[in-house]
């Protein structure tokens, strides 16, 4: 439930092409130093977990929390990256449902 409050809150409050200030510590300078950190590695992190622990509390298997993350992380940062024909979904899909057959199999 944090990862979700969290994830809405950088939605809500940092753009896309904005930058977040981080404080380096210990700082390299007898100053303080404020560096520049993307939103988007926080928000993969942040939906991977709450994918996590949504889809292990949905099914009841940490198996299949990782693969529900993995594979919207995956075609997100592959829309990221305008590879957005509908093979690449497809392809993508296919992987991972041979993934999940594979989990439930060896159950």
């Amino acid at each position: 439930m944090a990862s979700l409050l969290l994830l809405a809150s950088l939605i809500y409050y940092f753009p896309p092409n904005g930058q977040i200030a981080t404080l380096d510590f210990p700082p390299l300078t007898s100053w303080t130093k404020w560096n520049q950190l993307s939103p988007f590695p926080l928000f993969f992190i942040l939906l991977a977990v709450f994918l996590f622990s949504f889809g292990t509390y949905i099914f009841k298997s940490k198996k299949h929390g990782i693969l529900i993350a993995a594979f919207v992380i995956i075609y997100l940062v592959f829309r990221l990256n305008n590879l957005t024909h509908p093979f690449f979904f497809i392809l993508l899909f296919a992987l991972f449902l041979t993934l999940e057959l594979l989990v439930s199999y060896r159950k």
